[in-house]
């Protein structure tokens, strides 16, 4: 007996939808136009491993870079300090000869500075101007190896001088 008009619902709903469609996809245009998603370099996967030093009688730390991406000269920075001081990053390793690649390795035995690379058996020597700093036996040190380009931690461990 009554009849209800229902007409209208449908074509309401459908402009409502329609709209909003057309504003999301004009929010995801937009956000790729003007950059907002952001482009960051992807960060390289390598296999790092620090360790006590066997091969020596001296108070030091080996890091060796077992496999993976060559990590170019002045893309990467280290830090060894001792536990609970603040990171003290070290950039001067730049160029074709601060390439990390896999096989080398840094002898650390003072924790200050890296000097040129790679000597006959593709090892950096991390070494200082003066005789201060060296390693102290049974002292553990933080050590940290970021890759700067994509700001990506590689190495973040703690090892204690034996």
């Amino acid at each position: 007996m009554f009849r209800r008009n229902e007409e209208a619902v449908s074509p309401v709903i459908g402009v409502i939808l329609m709209v909003a469609i057309t504003v999301i996809l004009a929010a995801v245009i937009a956000a790729f136009v003007f950059g907002l998603g952001g482009s960051q370099e992807k960060a390289p996967t390598a296999s790092i491993v620090v360790a006590n030093n066997p091969d020596t009688q001296a108070y030091d730390l080996k890091i060796s870079h077992k496999g993976g991406d060559t990590l170019k000269g002045g893309d990467w920075k280290i830090s060894v300090v001792p536990v609970g001081s603040a990171p003290a990053f070290n950039t001067s390793v730049s160029g074709s000869n601060g390439d990390l690649a896999v096989g080398a390795q840094i002898n650390v035995s003072t924790p200050t500075s890296v000097s040129g690379c790679c000597n006959a058996n593709n090892t950096m020597v991390w070494e200082t101007a003066t005789t201060a700093g060296t390693l102290s036996q049974t002292t553990k040190y933080d050590i940290k190896l970021v890759h700067v380009p994509s700001n990506a931690m590689l190495v973040d461990t703690v090892v204690e001088v034996r």
